[in-house]
């Protein structure tokens, strides 16, 4: 991704605000891609899907399939705990919880490096990532514990999406204007 395609994307997201159904704004409010209608967002998000799917397979032989896409605004104050991504919100109010959870891989792109703080930690392993502007990190979610500092200057701009190996969790392709909708309820009422 372009720092240009990066700076489209957050006035793209800041214009949208009401979009909005992810996150509760304690620590961040995000925007599920079945909300999305620009197709210019779209395509970016399927290049940088296509792009961790690749990736993965290169180090890991695996494949997997987006299952989740959002992009999110961390504002000041703005902080996760660790904690792994194993099920979506969704999943767990439906009380649908594999025995063998597939939502293994996570990647977490940043749009912008201007705000202080705010970075993606892993305490187990003792590291931090602290990127630059469209650079990411991609890693099972779904093992390694991991949660964001407290955002401190301006809010901090991601995209976040997961991946899984079971082809029936795969991302729809649909839209909805329904917000109350995501794309784990939306892909159901498709069936």
């Amino acid at each position: 991704m372009s720092p240009q395609q990066a700076k489209e994307l957050i006035h793209y997201h800041k214009t949208h605000k009401h979009l909005r159904s992810i996150g509760d704004g304690s620590d961040y409010h995000g925007v599920d891609v079945v909300h999305i209608h620009t197709q210019w967002v779209r395509d970016i998000f399927r290049r940088i899907s296509f792009q961790s799917v690749a990736e993965i397979y290169k180090e890991n032989s695996q494949i997997v399939y987006p299952e989740m896409t959002s992009m999110n605004e961390w504002p000041i104050g703005g902080i996760q705990e660790p904690h792994l991504d194993t099920y979506s919100r969704w999943e767990i109010e439906d009380e649908n919880l594999d025995q063998q959870p597939s939502r293994e891989w996570t990647l977490i792109l940043t749009l912008n490096d201007n705000y202080g703080d705010g970075e993606t930690y892993f305490p187990e392993h003792g590291y931090t990532h602290s990127p630059s502007a469209c650079e990411g990190i991609l890693f099972q979610g779904i093992y390694h514990h991991h949660g964001v500092n407290a955002v401190r200057r301006c809010s901090r701009h991601t995209i976040s999406m997961w991946f899984t190996t079971n082809p029936d969790n795969i991302l729809t392709d649909e839209r909805t204007k329904v917000l109350t909708d995501s794309s784990y309820t939306l892909k159901n009422k498709l069936k």
